[in-house]
């Protein structure tokens, strides 16, 4: 009889072997593809979807701020449950409930992410183009066939198209109750400045109305609109006199020099409306560049998005509340009327009150929570490569990309760009830094992705 030699090693195998096939037959259906098998390009596909169609439509910041919260919820709940302990926000986001789910069967997460997408930004943007609907259907119809080509059966794919519809329509119920809609049927009543309020805001520019007045009544994602937390400091009074902190904080806008290097911090933080996809998109562009340079999973991905987007969309819900609290002058208005009756900004000022700096306070937030989740890395920023941009001192001006060593300096250079672009007062930029620390330790405590 022939003896059988058992090698340690072989047997090791074997047994390893074993074990595997045992864990995959005990793997629930739905964690049969987990998130770690998708590249997070099929996300990044529709973030940029999202924020050139921001730019496209010239929606104001906390439009565009609402949207990207929507966004980056949609795309966590699509594949939440391919993340294995991964936990839906039901219930962790107001008024928001996800639908039912059936662990027992199969789901490709790729195609469901796809199918919510599809059913979802159509409702968010309220009236796409024909070129953008094509354009929509063109990159949905493209991710599904890549995916389906690896092997799922029809059945998968059916299944998958199914959840990813339901978890659209949960979101856009949500956004249909948020209050948005309901603010655009009312005409508001706006406080005037007069000698007993000369600190009131008045236009910049011929014809100009200040941008959403009633945004504060729109429904937060994490907190009751009447009770957010870190809310800023009173702002100083009102004054003239040469030794007063509005006169001083104006004094420092003016005393900035004009050159190369200004204009460059100054632009390339300059998010107005038609201009960019809005502060709130700058952050979620530099977060997508980390990201595909990290090479992350689209389960990371969708964490990271929905993180932001919901920090975007409340830090920009708190700005909003407490400029038309106050309803405080813009520095052009007050330097030409007590300093300099020819003074201009470096950039153009926004059509909404001085304080606080929405700007301010979504590079804090943004910021840290990137660090939070990527680390303090260095960045090359290219949202405004190559961007094209006249200003008050001629132009056109060519943008380069931007070199930070860490975050952290990105996101400091972002809230105090407004200083040196004219726009803000330090005292807003400040309050507004110190607002975006608090919220995004706020949010970081209170958001739970896992069970």
């Amino acid at each position: 009889m022939r003896k059988v030699v058992h090698h340690p090693l072989l047997i090791l195998l074997l047994s390893c072997l074993a074990c595997h096939r045992g864990e995959e037959s005990s793997r629930p259906a739905h964690l049969t593809y987990t998130v770690q098998q998708y590249e997070g390009r099929f996300l990044h596909e529709w973030i940029a979807f999202t924020l050139t169609t921001i730019q496209q439509k010239q929606l104001s910041a906390p439009e565009a701020a609402r949207i990207l919260g929507y966004i980056g919820l949609t795309a966590w709940e699509a594949v939440c449950h391919g993340v294995p302990e991964g936990r839906s926000l039901s219930g962790q986001i107001r008024d928001y409930l996800a639908p039912e789910f059936d662990p027992d069967r199969v789901y490709d997460w790729g195609i469901v992410l796809c199918s919510a997408m599809r059913s979802a930004l159509p409702e968010l943007f309220e009236g796409l183009s024909n070129n953008q609907h094509s354009l929509l259907e063109k990159l949905a119809a493209t991710q599904e066939d890549s995916l389906f080509r690896r092997g799922q059966t029809e059945r998968v794919r059916q299944d998958s198209r199914l959840l990813g519809g339901r978890i659209a329509a949960a979101i856009n119920a949500r956004a249909r109750g948020d209050g948005r809609y309901r603010i655009r049927q009312i005409t508001p009543v706006l406080p005037k400045r007069d000698t007993e309020h000369p600190q009131y805001w008045i236009p910049t520019a011929a014809d100009q109305k200040p941008v959403e007045p009633l945004w504060g009544q729109v429904k937060t994602f994490l907190w009751q609109s009447d009770s957010l937390p870190c809310l800023p400091a009173i702002p100083p009074t009102y004054s003239t006199t040469s030794d007063s902190e509005w006169y001083l904080q104006a004094q420092e806008l003016v005393s900035i020099p004009r050159n190369t290097s200004t204009r460059q911090v100054a632009f390339h933080w300059e998010d107005g409306t038609g201009r960019s996809s809005t502060a709130a998109g700058h952050w979620i562009n530099i977060a997508r560049q980390l990201l595909e340079r990290e090479g992350s999973h689209i389960g990371d991905c969708a964490r990271t998005y929905c993180l932001l987007g919901l920090a975007a969309a409340d830090g920009c819900s708190l700005s909003w509340s407490v400029k038309y609290q106050f309803f405080l002058l813009r520095p052009i208005s007050y330097i030409q009327e007590n300093i300099n009756a020819h003074w201009q900004p470096l950039i153009f000022t926004p059509a909404h009150p001085e304080y606080l700096n929405e700007q301010a306070v979504l590079a804090s937030t943004c910021s840290t929570l990137l660090i939070r989740l990527l680390g303090n890395s260095g960045l090359i920023d290219q949202t405004h490569l190559g961007s094209l941009l006249y200003a008050p001192e001629g132009g056109p001006f060519v943008l380069p990309e931007r070199v930070f060593p860490s975050l952290t300096q990105a996101g400091q250079e972002a809230a105090f760009a407004a200083i040196v672009g004219g726009t803000h007062f330090r005292r807003s930029c400040e309050e507004g830094w110190k607002a975006g620390l608090c919220l995004a330790e706020r949010i970081w405590q209170r958001i739970r992705f896992s069970r």
